[in-house]
């Protein structure tokens, strides 16, 4: 894995670069199976996917078998506080269904030998302390909330992102 990898699919194609997204993030790795049903879970969700009976245009993928990205071209219509209900309730359901933690916002992903490893946010200072994190690390970004980011940034060395200030 590399940071020239892409990450984008073609889910996105003619999405506004600065729609919105939310990323959420497996505490295991999705099987190709699980990845290509979640896929089509979001497909369908997306696709019926409303704000106060609007139609959004929206859109999900499965990024690295384990990150999922929901997307919302917010330039043609805002999704509204019960849409973004609907979206959690959907992630929630998906988590149930999966065995998965989707909401840990304190895990950090990174590639160390070409392989995705993570690790809690509270362990930081030893993992930089033992220089398993540098400022070359490769980080998946999980704080991007634009498409157009997730598609140039999400995989960035970790001195270009939010880690940089602990790691100088």
């Amino acid at each position: 894995m590399t940071a020239t990898e892409t990450t984008k699919t073609n889910v996105f194609d003619g999405f506004n670069p600065e729609s919105k997204i939310w990323i959420y993030s497996s505490n295991q790795l999705l099987s190709d199976a699980d990845t290509e049903n979640i896929n089509q879970q979001l497909a369908i969700f997306t696709k019926q996917w409303s704000s106060h009976n609007n139609a959004l245009k929206a859109a999900g993928a499965v990024l690295f078998n384990r990150f999922i990205v929901l997307s919302v071209d917010d330039s043609i219509e805002n999704p509204g506080g019960c849409s973004i209900d609907k979206s959690i309730h959907f992630i929630q359901d998906i988590e149930t269904r999966y065995k998965l933690n989707l909401f840990d916002r304190l895990t950090i992903y990174y590639v160390s030998e070409d392989e995705m490893k993570s690790f809690h946010f509270s362990d930081l200072q030893n993992k930089i302390a033992s220089e398993e994190i540098s400022d070359h690390t490769l980080i998946m970004d999980t704080t991007i909330t634009q498409l157009g980011a997730l598609q140039s940034e999400f995989v960035k060395e970790a001195g270009q992102s939010w880690l940089a200030k602990f790691i100088k």
